[in-house]
């Protein structure tokens, strides 16, 4: 049976959800299902992961002349989004990120396609009051699975929604990566090859935690002259980390050339991944540089970077509490033991089975009923 999947999402921009959203979107296209993306965010933008061609997508308009937040213009969004949902007569409708899944949690209401609900988010939707759980209880009767990424999430939903149909299935990771665009610039044209390079990426947001990476590199620049720091992405903080470069004047061996398509390359390229972040659901960047082999450092957040990362096996876990200093220690015991580097990329790349995509595909079949 040629199953209908219509996948919400806010937008295709840059983002672990929404690469975790092209692969399923590409995997079940290229199996012959008709696959329809909604967006409701209005701004119609080049998706940044390549999408196969036969997957549809359309866009929410907003109201002209009115905010995005306003009442009405919510109200409007969700109409239309309700009136595509019936359009498309789904069998399965998909909805990932916090904000969009209450509302297609309403504008789902009454329809007989089964309603898959993916929270990516540490809390779950920690980004909506806490006072309102009653409600969400409500709005969420229709939802035939909850999807989390950690077990963390998933005894939260246990205990705080009330429900037992929830799922854990971990991101899929593609590896090698798709290059998304072969016009990039490479890593070799900003850092020479005689140089060791550490990564880093993400939105350029205070949570990442990029001025912490900043600051300890820089502590530690002058005693190993010979490795550089590059961090990738863009967002609202990224005046303030040139800045706080600057201040370090670290420009020479810190750079923040922003976003990149061409990821593969720069793992490639790269010696060693930090993951600064204060929270994270399922930080996909770790993972895929994990399974290309890099020796990583990461916080051990409340939830994800443990899901991977076993302590002095397979990468480094740095206690939160430690801040700036333990990264700095994690940073500098990696910089200088080569063979320790070489020890826990070679079992980093053991994840590239856990996390394949046609492994973690067959748990979503089977919810989908594929």
């Amino acid at each position: 049976m040629n199953k209908n999947i219509v996948i919400v999402v806010s937008s295709l921009n840059m983002g672990g959800a929404q690469r975790v959203v092209s692969i399923l979107a590409n995997y079940w296209s290229q199996k012959g299902y008709s696959v329809k993306l909604i967006c409701t965010h209005t701004l119609q933008i080049e998706s940044f992961y390549s999408l196969d061609q036969t997957v549809d997508i359309s866009y929410l308009q907003d109201i002209p002349n009115l905010k995005k937040s306003n009442f009405f213009n919510l109200m409007w969004k969700l109409f239309l989004l309700r009136k595509e949902l019936v359009k498309a007569k789904p069998d399965v409708i998909v909805s990932f990120l916090t904000r969009v899944n209450v509302a297609t949690a309403l504008a789902c209401t009454g329809l007989k396609a089964s309603f898959i609900l993916c929270e990516r988010s540490w809390p779950p939707f920690r980004s909506l009051s806490r006072n309102l759980l009653w409600l969400y209880r409500l709005v969420f009767k229709n939802v035939t699975q909850f999807i989390v990424q950690t077990e963390t999430s998933k005894t939260w939903f246990n205990e705080k929604l009330y429900a037992d149909n929830v799922k854990l299935i971990s991101n899929p990771v593609s590896y090698p990566l798709i290059l998304q665009d072969n016009q990039c610039d490479i890593p070799d044209n900003l850092i020479s090859g005689d140089k060791k390079l550490i990564i880093a990426c993400g939105r350029l947001h205070k949570e990442k935690q990029f001025d912490l990476l900043i600051k300890a590199f820089s502590k530690l620049q002058c005693e190993f002259e010979d490795w550089r720091l590059v961090i990738l992405g863009e967002g609202e903080e990224r005046k303030n980390l040139d800045n706080l470069v600057i201040s370090f004047e670290a420009d020479h061996a810190i750079f923040l050339p922003g976003a990149s398509r061409n990821m593969s390359e720069w793992y490639e390229r790269g010696d060693l991944f930090v993951l600064s972040s204060k929270v994270e659901g399922f930080p996909n960047a770790l993972l895929e540089a994990m399974v290309y082999g890099l020796a990583c450092i990461s916080f051990d957040c409340d939830t994800g970077p443990r899901d991977m990362i076993q302590h002095g096996f397979n990468g480094l876990l740095v206690n939160p509490i430690e801040h700036q200093l333990g990264l700095e220690k994690a940073l500098k015991k990696l910089m200088s033991d080569k063979e320790l580097r070489i020890k826990l990329s070679e079992n980093s790349i053991l994840l590239r089975e856990k996390y394949s995509v046609d492994k973690i595909m067959k748990d979503w079949d089977t919810v989908l009923g594929l």
